[in-house]
């Protein structure tokens, strides 16, 4: 499987048989590299198969050095599935305790998104950093407030599992909401 060829075609049929690999949690930190410099190329398939596959990575708590930065730029990208992508990333990571509080603002603007899948997947992500990082921060309290109005039943009961849980950390007293 050659994910640093410089051919369209191959890296992509790399990428799908990582992605198989991946399904079964098969799959180790090796695998990182190759993908943080495919989170920025041009070519949207590669973007979308690259955040995919470092979304699953994490989800299979492969241990690494994560673009955590890289990531949180991906919260910009302009293709839907990328962003949510990057989301489910972010929401995956504080599995293993890695993750950024810097990232919880950024999260904090796809809960205004258009699309139900990036607003549900983003109020999930902000309730996994605060449930297993500790972590969340008050301004996102208004924000999953308002979500539990959202049409999408999906985004109600997203924001509703992420407010629980970073209502939690101020009710414990741990005083890691910050402002």
């Amino acid at each position: 499987m050659d994910l640093r060829s410089p051919d369209r075609e191959t890296k992509l049929n790399a990428l799908e048989k990582l992605k198989q690999l991946l399904l079964v949690k098969q799959g180790d930190t090796s695998y990182l590299e190759p993908l943080t410099g495919m989170l920025s190329a041009d070519d949207l398939e590669v973007r979308k198969s690259a955040s995919w596959c470092v979304g699953k990575l994490a989800q299979n708590k492969v241990m690494g050095a994560y673009p955590l930065d890289l990531l949180i730029n991906l919260l910009k990208d302009d293709e839907p599935e990328v962003k949510e992508n990057a989301v489910w990333a972010l929401g995956e990571l504080p599995g293993m305790k890695i993750g950024l509080d810097s990232s919880i603002e950024p999260i904090n603007q796809l809960l205004l998104d258009v699309s139900a899948e990036i607003r549900g997947m983003a109020a999930w992500a902000l309730g996994r950093i605060a449930e297993r990082m500790g972590i969340g921060r008050s301004t996102s309290i208004p924000l999953l407030r308002k979500l539990m109005e959202d049409p999408s039943k999906y985004v109600q009961k997203s924001a509703e599992w992420a407010l629980a849980r970073i209502m939690n950390l101020s009710s414990v007293g741990s005083g890691n909401i910050k402002t």
